[in-house]
């Protein structure tokens, strides 16, 4: 059961009952810290209350696995998410907000353990390992579509990654820059683990997500318009570079 944190943020004016926005929360550093936190943090948080203070509205922040989220938003149940990398079947139920303020050229790559004889130079060579996922995830189009590959979806990277060490998986899948400060932050023994050879690399667009379904679509749109005003002032970039990021490209 996970607990779920109601966080009001306290404006100089006060607000109507109905302009609040639930905003699903997974734990994703440095994007967003859930596990441990009082409330969530993290800069999905910094630049929802930025805009929050600029429309004089409230933010409900509902810490969730991401197959939750995804849930929630498809539902209608939580107004906003993040940061989500586009998808085909995303896009059925949610709306990208532009700019995307995750721009990694980060690779994904695949985690083993050290001690263990497993090696993976290439993507043909994931056949037949059990592959950790995180379920609700998206990587790159390949991998997601290959029915071939045994996948195990669990709920979040710390359980997988406890499982590999556990040898119950082979290999874990991972954004490597996200990876490897959530190991940090989690304690995990990285020295028992290692980078397998294959990595995919492209570049990784994370955005915050609206609802399609969502009784606050005008709320939404202002949403919307309030991060395309922080990204052109450099406000948005600001934020970033607090968690030593890349800058938001605006075009």
């Amino acid at each position: 059961m996970h607990i779920v944190i109601f966080a009001t943020l306290l404006l100089a004016h006060s607000v109507k009952a109905n302009e609040r926005l639930v905003v699903a929360v997974d734990h994703a550093p440095p994007y967003s810290y859930t596990l441990g936190e009082t409330r969530p943090r993290g800069l999905l948080i910094d630049i929802m209350m930025r805009i929050s203070k600029q429309l004089n509205i409230s933010l409900q922040l509902t810490p969730c696995p991401v197959s939750r989220c995804v849930q929630l938003i498809k539902a209608g149940q939580a107004d906003i998410g993040g940061a989500f990398i586009k998808t085909p079947e995303r896009a059925r139920d949610m709306v990208f907000l532009e700019p995307a303020y995750m721009v990694l050229s980060s690779p994904f790559v695949f985690y083993a353990q050290t001690e263990l004889d497993i090696t993976v130079n290439n993507y043909q060579d994931l056949y037949g390992k059990r592959i950790g996922v995180v379920r609700g995830a998206a990587h790159f189009a390949r991998f997601d579509n290959d029915k071939a590959l045994n996948k195990v979806a669990v709920q979040s990277e710390r359980i997988a990654m406890d499982l590999l060490l556990k040898g119950r998986l082979d290999v874990v899948i991972a954004v490597e820059q996200t990876a490897d400060h959530s190991l940090s932050v989690l304690n995990q023994p990285t020295h028992r683990l290692k980078k397998l050879n294959y990595r995919h690399d492209e570049p990784i667009l994370g955005f915050a997500v609206a609802s399609k379904r969502s009784e606050n679509q005008k709320l939404i749109k202002q949403v919307q318009e309030s991060l395309w005003s922080l990204a052109q002032s450099g406000e948005l970039s600001q934020l970033v570079d607090l968690y030593d990021l890349p800058p938001v490209v605006v075009n």
